[in-house]
């Protein structure tokens, strides 16, 4: 039964951490300070302490960061 439950709130962990990486539509580095769409590859590669989420490329831009070069979003 432990076995059960603990499946039960890994699937819970993951389906909320997928809802999160889709809810931004861009990813900023705070780190880099460049943006990135949110399936750019960098954003995998990126410690998480240094993730900004942000709905709007103007907010983004806005917030000094700059766009990408690879995934150009």
């Amino acid at each position: 039964m432990k076995k059960f439950f603990a499946a039960v709130g890994t699937i819970i962990f993951m389906t909320a951490t997928f809802a999160t990486v889709l809810a931004a539509n861009y990813v900023g580095n705070a780190n880099s300070k460049k943006f990135h769409v949110g399936n750019c590859s960098f954003v995998g590669k990126m410690n998480p302490k240094n993730r900004v989420d942000f709905q709007t490329r103007d907010e983004a831009i806005q917030a000094g960061y700059v766009p990408c070069k690879r995934c150009n979003p």
